[in-house]
């Protein structure tokens, strides 16, 4: 695996490239697909898509210097007509955030603590990555996650793997399915991996 502190340096771009491969996830959504369920068993294909969408709005309010805000209320009606178009406008914002020089650096005192901007973008990436595996599962076409993506989330979260659990955000660990770098990630963040051709 990559050395933290190396791929902190890469932090920034790790992210925009992020909100790609969630973008893409997103675009080949078909209009039939978007109220399948998904791995994040307590939202369809349209809320995860929200739910990420809500996530980059509020960390461009953090970025821009908004530490009090307050992540709005998970809504599928903030997506308009257009779920990419929304994804879309939220991500170009969260991009211009993340490329203002020494924001990587910088601490934000937020409602859980005080955190780096390279943490911050740490929950992000994984956030769009690993919900973007969800959204490939749920519609059927699932892609395992790029080893740059997969190995650099292993090294970020596997110091925080004992409070991973008892989190509300994912399920508890399991085994990996494979010794790929993606399928050791999903199980340490508690996802388990479609059987082939399923």
């Amino acid at each position: 695996m990559n050395d933290i502190n190396n791929a902190d340096e890469d932090v920034v771009p790790l992210y925009v490239d992020a909100l790609a491969v969630f973008g893409n996830a997103v675009r080949d959504i078909a209009d039939h697909e978007w109220d399948l369920p998904t791995p994040s068993t307590e939202w369809n294909v349209k809320e995860v898509v929200a739910h990420v969408v809500l996530g980059e709005a509020h960390l461009s309010s953090v970025l821009e210097g908004n530490t009090s805000a307050t992540q709005s209320e998970l809504s599928v009606e903030l997506l308009g007509p257009s779920p990419l178009a929304a994804w879309r406008g939220t991500a170009l914002r969260a991009i211009d955030a993340a490329r203002v020089p020494g924001v990587r650096d910088t601490k934000f005192d937020l409602d859980m603590g005080t955190v780096e901007g390279r943490q911050l973008f740490g929950y992000r990436i994984t956030d769009n990555v690993v919900h973007a595996w969800d959204l490939q599962v749920a519609v059927g076409r699932p892609v395992g996650i790029q080893d740059r993506f997969a190995e650099w989330l292993l090294d970020f979260w596997q110091p925080m793997a004992g409070q991973i659990a008892g989190s509300e955000f994912f399920a508890a660990p399991s085994t990996p399915s494979s010794g790929s770098a993606s399928d050791r990630l999903l199980a340490l963040l508690g996802r388990t991996p479609p059987p082939p051709d399923s």
